[in-house]
């Protein structure tokens, strides 16, 4: 995505016309910002996302059975 794209993607999430999906999802409270972001990484950035959360999903199961201990 350029960096043009990436702008008017952002002002388009600011300013969602009226009565879209994006508006929508908006007014729900989707943090569609977040998912630009996301847009905006690459596949192998994506994963090394996802496996740092994993991690961090599993440390804090680890944290809770040793709490339950």
């Amino acid at each position: 995505m350029t960096v043009e794209e990436q702008s008017r993607l952002y002002a388009l999430v600011q300013n969602p016309p009226k009565d879209s999906k994006i508006e929508a999802a908006k007014r729900f409270g989707t943090d569609l910002t977040l998912t630009l972001r996301n847009l905006a990484l690459t596949p192998d950035q994506r994963v090394k996302e996802m496996e740092g959360a994993l991690r961090f999903v599993e440390d804090l199961q680890r944290a809770a059975r040793r709490t339950k201990q």
